[in-house]
């Protein structure tokens, strides 16, 4: 039995699309970027996606952008506590003020009544990450976003198609940041998008991730000093292919979830609810303890199932040593020693399904 976190399977149409690009003899950014672009504006329904390298690089692009615009120094950016270091790498890689926020235990998302009025009053940016599906109370962020003139980027790499009051995840705030890494819901190996519904900010990104270039992209016209963030025709015709089946992808994810929810009965863990607003990255489960946690990674991945632990809290990376103050965090600290995550992604069979169930309720 081998069921992973994540997975990829080619298909006779993502080989066309593969097929076409190798003999179009265009194998940069051409029209499998402009489709893919297309068609992530029209699912998200929101006015402008723009493809770069990857979501690291997308969240840099925006931060980078937001120096030009606001021209101002020592900005200073909010990112939760629990994320993938790349949401907090690529401001401080741009120059930018750091600050971390805990999170709220039922959803893993920032929970922004833990800043403090003087950290509100400092911030100028703030990037709700939506981890493995769940959403950030977007009201509530928007609300004091607006009281306190935040600028908010929505870092939705793990969260593609979820759902927020009937608006999709990454068109609420001022901008949007996603990824298409191998593991995520639609992917594309290396791939990442921004997303905006403000028609000069798109247009001025579009050309600082083309080292700034303007007008004629074969003249060498410089307005804006920008840096090379575009992507491959391989990767986007990838995503391209998946995302004209994206809500099908979802859906499939979203019944194994359901799956697991209504059927694991083990009193040493919790695993938490998910519904048809989510777009699932991976299932999450929270156990009653550390050990417990460990003991259940263990055997569910000698058992061909593969775990993972959730994000360690930032503040305890040795990358950030002395950078932030751990006691400020504890449920962020806590979570990181008793949530993990099992795959959920659609090419899991029922029957692997129905076997990681007996075997988690066995344990």
């Amino acid at each position: 039995m081998n069921v992973s976190i994540g997975d990829f399977k080619s298909t006779l149409e993502i080989r066309e699309i593969i097929d076409n690009i190798l003999r179009s003899n265009k194998i940069t950014e051409k029209s499998y970027v402009r489709k893919f672009e297309r068609e992530v504006e029209k699912f998200l329904d929101v006015k402008h996606a723009i493809a770069v390298t990857n979501g690291t690089v997308s969240l840099q692009l925006i931060g980078h952008y937001l120096k030009y615009k606001l021209k101002k120094d020592n900005l200073t950016v909010c990112v939760p506590a629990t994320t993938f270091p790349a949401t907090l790498n690529a401001f401080l890689l741009t120059g930018f003020e750091t600050m971390l926020c805990d999170i709220d235990e039922s959803n893993l998302c920032i929970d922004i009544d833990k800043l403090s009025e003087e950290e509100k009053q400092k911030i100028d940016i703030i990037v709700p990450v939506a981890l493995l599906g769940f959403t950030p109370d977007m009201d509530k962020i928007m609300l004091e976003a607006k009281k306190y003139n935040w600028i908010v980027i929505e870092d939705f790499a793990e969260a593609f198609g979820s759902v927020y009051k009937d608006k999709k995840i990454g068109t609420i705030g001022d901008f949007g940041s996603s990824s298409f890494f191998i593991s995520h819901v639609i992917q594309a190996g290396e791939l990442g998008v921004i997303t905006t519904n403000n028609d000069e900010d798109a247009e001025i990104m579009r050309k600082m991730k083309n080292h700034g270039r303007d007008g004629n992209p074969m003249l060498f016209k410089h307005s804006y000093i920008g840096s090379n963030y575009k992507t491959t025709e391989f990767c986007a015709g990838l995503a391209y292919s998946q995302m004209l089946t994206a809500n099908s992808i979802i859906k499939k994810r979203q019944k194994i979830v359901k799956t697991y929810y209504d059927n694991i009965y083990n009193n040493k863990i919790k695993p938490m609810l998910m519904n048809e607003n989510h777009s699932p990255l991976g299932y999450p489960i929270i156990a009653k303890s550390e050990e417990i946690k460990n003991k259940i990674c263990e055997d569910l991945n000698t058992s061909g199932i593969e775990t993972r632990g959730i994000f360690p809290c930032l503040a305890n990376q040795r990358a950030y040593e002395g950078m932030y103050d751990k006691e400020k965090y504890p449920i962020s600290m806590d979570i990181e020693k008793r949530c993990f995550y099992i795959g959920c992604h659609q090419y899991i069979s029922e029957i692997d399904v129905k076997k990681v169930i007996e075997i988690i309720n066995r344990l």
